[in-house]
């Protein structure tokens, strides 16, 4: 009987890790080790609902992580130049997120939390933001395309 209980625990225990809420790091970067400039890295962030990405900025240049669409009841984040922001993943759908100081230069990611229920006003959203960039104009609809 005994035998049965603690294997019962066990199995509680193991089920408890396998749904533990992963936290994500996300680099703002200058330049990448692959050359690309002004990047977050990844560019695209797949989460699941619960979990935390950390957005850290790797050298000081002004590196802001903003959301600029977000899935509806979901709360919007605006870090402050060159500090690190961590944010929790409560609803799911898509997040387009932008450097403050370089979006200009088509600095942006894109964070697909569990289904992308807002997908279609996502890609609206990202045109309208990629038409006032100057480089990099097709970064969203790039990032968007991996949407699975």
């Amino acid at each position: 009987m005994r035998l049965h209980h603690v294997a019962a625990l066990f199995t509680l225990v193991l089920l408890s890790f396998s749904g533990a809420a992963a936290d994500i790091r996300v680099r703002m970067m200058t330049q990448a080790s692959d050359g690309q400039t002004l990047v977050f890295e990844p560019m695209f962030i797949k989460a699941k609902v619960g979990d935390t990405i950390t957005f850290e900025p790797m050298q000081k240049a002004g590196h802001t992580s903003i959301s600029v669409f977000e899935p509806v009841g979901a709360t919007p984040w605006k870090a402050q130049p060159d500090s690190k922001i961590t944010v929790k993943m409560e609803k799911q759908g898509i997040y387009l997120v932008e450097c403050n100081m370089h979006k200009m230069m088509g600095m942006v990611a894109v964070v697909q939390v569990g289904k992308p229920v807002n997908l279609e006003e996502a890609k609206k959203r990202a045109e309208e933001e990629s038409a006032k960039m100057m480089t990099h104009k097709e970064r969203f609809a790039q990032l968007l395309s991996m949407v699975k």
